[in-house]
């Protein structure tokens, strides 16, 4: 399944709504979980989870684009890109709770 994400033989919808928000939600959501829980250094492995799904759905939706350029298509890509360069920056802000 992950190979078909990356290589962009999903939809678009699929690759952005179900794998972009819904797995990033959901990736977030435990994220949380481990906060209010009091497991604060599983927040920046929730943050690189992140970074790996954006990254995968990002490929993906660079391959749809490459078939046809459409409007909804570049902007997914973009509301991807810019969650791809905060989760980066969240990773790498957070990596402190790791290395502590």
């Amino acid at each position: 399944m992950l190979k078909t994400l990356v290589t962009g033989q999903l939809s678009l919808s699929m690759t952005f709504w179900v794998w972009g928000v819904c797995g990033g939600l959901l990736i977030g959501l435990i994220g949380l979980a481990g906060v209010y829980t009091g497991y604060v250094a599983f927040l920046p492995l929730t943050f690189l989870m992140k970074t790996v799904l954006f990254g995968g759905v990002l490929s993906g939706i660079t391959f749809i684009l490459r078939r046809k350029i459409t409007v909804l298509g570049t902007l997914a890509f973009f509301i991807i890109l810019i969650q791809l360069i905060m989760s980066v920056v969240m990773v790498i802000g957070l990596s402190s709770a790791l290395f502590k």
